[in-house]
C-alpha cells in the first residue's frame, strides 16, 4: 500500500509534496524577470526617453510601445504585464505552492493560460498589423510562455496526488 492509501484509509489526507527546488528557482527567476522587464516598460510607456530600443527597421519598440494596440479598454500594456507578473509572485511564493487549496492552483494554471493568450495576441498584433517587433515586448512574451510550461509540469507532477 502506498501512504497516500494508507492516510485515506485512516480517514486523513496525504499533503502533496512540494515542487522540485529547481521549478521553485526558475519560476521565482522567470517572474523576476517579468516583474522586471514590466516595470521598465510601464516607466518607458510614461515617458518615452526611457526607451532604450532599435526605431529603425523591423525592431521597433517605439512603434509597438506607442501603437493604439499598447492599451487594453483603456489601460496600458505594461501595466497589465505588471499586474500579471505581481500575481504569479503571489502563486509562486512557497506557501501558496504547498498549499492544497485547490483555487491556488487553478489560479496558476489560469494566470498562465490568460497570459499566454495575451501572448498570441500581441505577437499576432506585431507581426500582422503592426510589422514591427518589440525585443522588451518578446522578452515578456517569452517569460511568459516558460512560466506556462512550467505551471503545466507541476500540474502534471501532481497528477495521483490527492486533492
Amino acid at each position: 500500500m502506498t501512504q497516500e492509501m494508507t492516510a485515506r484509509d485512516k480517514g486523513g489526507t496525504a499533503a502533496p509534496s512540494p515542487p522540485p527546488a529547481w521549478f521553485q528557482g526558475a519560476a521565482w527567476l522567470l517572474t523576476l524577470v517579468g516583474l522586471g522587464v514590466s516595470v521598465y516598460l510601464t516607466i518607458a510607456h510614461y515617458n518615452d526617453e526611457a526607451l532604450l530600443c532599435s526605431t529603425s527597421g523591423k525592431v521597433d519598440c517605439h512603434a509597438v510601445t506607442t501603437s493604439e494596440y499598447a492599451t487594453l479598454v483603456g489601460i496600458p500594456m505594461p501595466l497589465l504585464g505588471l499586474a500579471f507578473f505581481v500575481a504569479m509572485a503571489v502563486l509562486i511564493t512557497p506557501w501558496a505552492l504547498r498549499s492544497q487549496w485547490p483555487p491556488l492552483r487553478w489560479g496558476r494554471v489560469a494566470a498562465t493560460a490568460v497570459g499566454v493568450l495575451m501572448v498570441v495576441y500581441l505577437v499576432t498584433v506585431e507581426l500582422a498589423v503592426l510589422h514591427k517587433i518589440c525585443l522588451w515586448c518578446t522578452a515578456v512574451h517569452g517569460v511568459t510562455v516558460l512560466l506556462f510550461f512550467l505551471v503545466l509540469f507541476d500540474e502534471f507532477r501532481r497528477i495521483g496526488q490527492v486533492d
